[in-house]
């Protein structure tokens, strides 16, 4: 039967298509689903959105779409031929000149109306970046009402160096605080969440592990913001750095100063206390100014 030896080509080709896709995909949702079971968030209360969240999403929505017809449209090119020659070789059936055109015209349709929609969202994510672009230039200059240039504290994110990022950096006039910080999920022991973690020994011991790795990266990212301010400078700058562990509750079984460790909350409170040296007024204007010379990298074309 004709129609069959076509069942079974179509089969075998979206077998091959699509098999490894559908596998990948239920692997990742098989692994989600053992991970919630063993595992939560660290995190107590929802985050506040930032500037221009809702267009982000918007923008990660486009962007899978966008991916989906990168994948269609190879696959639609080559599912017509795939099958027909599958249909010759497998099941002996030679497809005549009108079946060619007419599943290539079917194809044709298809692909052209994926690259149509291609375009249309490459269009749409060039005014969605935009927007998103002055959302943020928007935000950054109402932080600077609330954190004007002359008040003492002065918060920078995301600062870059040549192998790595600092996550926060804080410049007072107690001195500079480099800022690491660490999202760890809660395991799920028993069916109760463990929520402490203790410092000692020079380590970080989680219910289910220990972790030294925290503690010595926040030391080295510290030594290289202390170097790279104290060049550029021209004067010692005191720093310091702070590991944070969102949604823990820190037991401390040694004294906690190299690096400062704390969760998210005691953070805002503990910050005013915290001293590192001493910086004056100048010297606060002078670091802030070379942070944010070095933060200042975002290409303002690129969202074009």
């Amino acid at each position: 039967m004709e129609w069959l030896s076509s069942f079974y080509a179509i089969g075998i080709v979206l077998l091959l298509c699509l098999g490894p896709l559908m596998l990948l995909v239920g692997i990742a949702v098989y692994l989600k689903k053992l991970q919630a079971r063993s595992r939560t968030t660290p995190l107590r209360a929802d985050l506040l959105r930032p500037a221009g969240f809702t267009l982000q999403k918007q923008i990660d929505e486009l962007q899978s779409d966008l991916m989906l017809c990168f994948i269609t449209i190879p696959v639609m090119t080559t599912l017509t031929p795939l099958l027909l020659l599958m249909q010759e070789h497998f099941f002996d059936k030679k497809s005549n000149l009108t079946t060619w055109v007419m599943l290539s015209c079917i194809a044709g349709i298809a692909v052209g109306y994926y690259i149509w929609k291609a375009l249309k969202i490459v269009k749409q994510l060039g005014h969605l970046r935009l927007g998103y672009a002055c959302e943020m230039a928007v935000g950054q200059e109402l932080e600077q009402i609330v954190r004007p240039d002359e008040r003492p504290y002065r918060v920078f994110h995301d600062i870059p160096f040549e192998s790595f990022n600092v996550d926060h950096l804080i410049v007072t006039p107690s001195g500079v605080f480099v800022i690491e910080t660490k999202g760890r999920s809660k395991p799920i022991n028993s069916g109760n969440k463990q929520f402490k973690v203790r410092l000692e020994g020079d380590a970080l011991h989680f219910p289910n592990h220990v972790e030294r790795a925290p503690l010595e990266q926040t030391r080295r990212n510290v030594q290289s913001v202390r170097k790279w301010l104290c060049d550029a400078t021209g004067f010692d700058v005191p720093v310091s750095g702070i590991l944070v562990l969102p949604g823990w509750y820190i037991e401390r079984k040694q004294r906690s100063v190299d690096p400062f460790v704390m969760n998210a909350t005691e953070l805002t409170k503990q910050l005013p206390k915290l001293h590192a040296g001493a910086l004056e007024a100048g010297q606060v204007k002078a670091v802030a100014h070379q942070v944010t010379q070095r933060v200042r990298d975002v290409d303002r074309e690129r969202v074009l």
